[in-house]
């Protein structure tokens, strides 16, 4: 699964493969420069989880966890078991995403970071995660990210991608998509 040993270097935090996925740019502009700028939707999103973490009704947990091994540290939002089985949820306060066919689907940045907490997870507890959800609460909408094999060959992908721009000295250009 991750035959590399990442204990040599500090661990990346899976917001921060979030924002990778998101935007190079803007995971250099955070991880590497250190400068983070909390706008409307960030607090907008803070806001949420408080509400989330009150309305609790003993079954959700938020758990933080670090592997030396994976080069990973994250909290994640809530964990649940079904089926005997850990299921990691991220909430999102936006709408997901839409395939082709016009089915529902979780964006590529909110996908990357539920594989990394099931992954997290997998690590910690030594069960396989078969799959985690991201719940987009602007559309009352929860989506179902399977944890195979090519999910955890894009996650291996971003950590390597993440490691590689944190040695860089150049800032990624910036993007042309107008929505980033």
């Amino acid at each position: 699964m991750f035959p590399v040993d990442n204990s040599h270097a500090p661990p990346i935090r899976v917001m921060a493969l979030h924002a990778l996925a998101y935007c190079p740019r803007l995971f250099y502009l955070e991880e590497v420069e250190e400068i983070r700028v909390a706008d409307a939707r960030v607090y907008a999103g803070r806001e949420l989880h408080a509400a989330l973490a009150a309305e609790e009704d003993g079954e959700a947990v938020q758990i933080e966890l670090t592997s030396e091994r994976l080069g990973l540290t994250g909290k994640i939002d809530c964990l649940r078991r079904r089926d005997g089985a850990y299921v990691p949820y991220e909430h999102k306060r936006g709408k997901p995403a839409h395939s082709a066919d016009g089915s529902t689907e979780a964006w590529p940045s909110d996908r990357l970071q539920v594989v990394a907490y099931a992954t997290l997870l997998e690590d910690t507890f030594g069960q396989v995660v078969p799959e985690g959800r991201v719940r987009y609460h602007a559309a009352n909408v929860t989506v179902r990210v399977p944890i195979d094999e090519a999910a955890r060959a894009e996650l291996q992908d971003a950590i390597t991608a993440a490691r590689r721009l944190r040695e860089s000295v150049e800032r990624p250009p910036i993007t042309s998509n107008e929505r980033l």
